[in-house]
């Protein structure tokens, strides 16, 4: 469906990570725009320990997240690193120092002299002849080989798989993305085995790769877990609307459909959705519902847009007219877990409950099915991808970050969409005072680029 956009990102290379004596290093490979340099930093011991347990790996390259978070609840920051090898990639979250975010901040600003045509870094290993650049790993350190044919090879069959992907050779174009109708599912004999292709978030135009075509099991279709009154449904097509679907859609989401602005897609679950075709963007909330809820959906209307939100269990407890308020004014309601835990870090069993809670809680209030779902801190394995595919929730992730949770004015906010390409863009956002602020300028800016507001079922 949506096509990445190509941006000239800095990419960060976890090369090596030591302990000498009385010091942690690391060693990472910087790439922008055709330069390359080498840094060693210094960090602290928590940082490396957290790291320590994920890095180690035979046969895969690691690259490090410039893009970390503070998580509110634990008080800590998380980052997170990108496990690589030939056919698939996995994110790892840590926790980290204040220290190391600070360090990665200064990364960004690096600027460095980019190589001429042809030349090769000096300081770059030459391969060896049987060496196909994996991790590998020796006491107390590890280092990554970085063979520079292998690397074009891999970069050009990701160049390829994107560009059959526009085409829907391989995945689905944006247009078999919003016809994918009611009909078409109930015509399917058979069920992913939630092992989902994953598009890995690229976040500021970082390249991303793909576990390709997961198997699949003849299995009836699952219903929703004990306890849930409601079973969920994906959108229904432009058939359902002439009367051939379900009669169940409301008046608002007809509106949806309906409006020039707002278009609403139905996410394939077999995949996890992190951006958007060009033409459209999509402004999304998490952590609410809040006392601020009300405010930024009447700003929302009175613009003619509208936006996803994700919603936590535990709040909504706390504000179930606020859940109410923006399911009756046609703004789709997601679940971001019960307790915005990092649920990798969760047994099966948790999950099962910390998922089954939250839809529960906003079903009740909705008296729809929820869908969607976006795992706190963008945290999301195997085993959660599973336990979400059971309870029939569709994973939503984005590619464009504000960073409005740690902003003071409503300028630092506005600034980043001015300075950012938002045409395929699926914005994160929080709901905070400061957000509430900027709202107004930034849908104005979004319509001034005659883009389409999306909205996710």
């Amino acid at each position: 469906m949506p096509l990445l956009e190509q941006q000239a990102a800095l990419i960060v290379e976890l090369l090596s990570l030591e302990h000498k004596q009385d010091s942690y290093q690391l060693e990472v490979g910087l790439t922008r725009s055709g330069g390359f340099t080498r840094k060693v930093l210094l960090i602290d011991e928590f940082t490396y320990l957290q790291m320590n347990m994920l890095a180690s790996s035979q046969g895969h390259r690691v690259r490090l997240s410039l893009y970390p978070k503070w998580d509110p609840f634990r008080r800590t920051y998380f980052s997170s690193l990108i496990k690589m090898n030939s056919t698939c990639s996995e994110t790892l979250y840590f926790a980290c120092s204040e220290a190391y975010v600070s360090q990665l901040l200064q990364l960004k600003e690096l600027t460095f002299p980019p190589l001429e045509a042809g030349a090769v870094p000096a300081e770059l290993p030459s391969p060896e002849p049987q060496q196909t650049g994996p991790l590998t790993r020796s006491a107390g350190t590890f280092r990554l080989a970085r063979p520079i044919v292998l690397r074009c090879i891999l970069f050009s069959l990701l160049f390829v798989l994107f560009f059959l992907r526009m085409d829907g050779t391989i995945f689905n174009s944006a247009e078999a993305h919003e016809n994918f109708t009611e009909r078409e599912l109930s015509a399917r004999s058979s069920v992913l085995a939630y092992v989902p292709v994953i598009h890995q978030a690229s976040f500021q135009g970082a390249e991303a790769e793909a576990v390709p075509v997961p198997e699949t099991v003849p299995v009836q279709e699952p219903e929703r877990e004990a306890g849930s009154e409601l079973a969920a449904e994906s959108e229904p097509g432009p058939e359902a609307e002439a009367g051939l679907g379900p009669e169940a859609e409301s008046e608002s989401e007809l509106q949806e459909v309906q409006s020039p602005l707002v278009e609403t897609l139905a996410l394939d679950g077999s995949s996890y959705e992190y951006n958007l075709a060009k033409g459209y963007v999509a402004l999304s909330f998490d952590d609410g519902p809040s006392k601020y809820t009300q405010e930024i959906v009447d700003i929302l209307l009175a613009h003619g847009v509208a936006a996803n939100f994700l919603f936590i269990g535990q709040n909504a407890q706390h504000y179930p007219q606020a859940v109410r308020y923006a399911d009756e004014h046609g703004m789709p309601v997601g679940s971001h877990s019960w307790d915005h835990s990092d649920l990798t870090k969760n047994s099966s069993g948790e999950n099962h409950n910390n998922l089954l809670r939250s839809v529960q809680v906003l079903e009740q209030n909705t008296g729809k099915p929820v869908t969607v779902f976006r795992p706190p801190y963008g945290a999301i394995n195997g085993s959660v991808a599973a336990e979400a595919g059971k309870q029939k929730l569709k994973v939503l992730l984005w590619n464009r970050d504000p960073e409005d949770w740690k902003a003071d004015t409503a300028e630092q906010i506005t600034q980043y969409f001015y300075h950012t390409d938002p045409s395929g863009g699926i914005y994160l956002l929080h709901e905070k005072a400061v957000t509430v602020q900027a709202l107004p300028a930034i849908i104005k800016y979004l319509k001034s680029k005659q883009l389409k507001f999306a909205i996710f079922r």
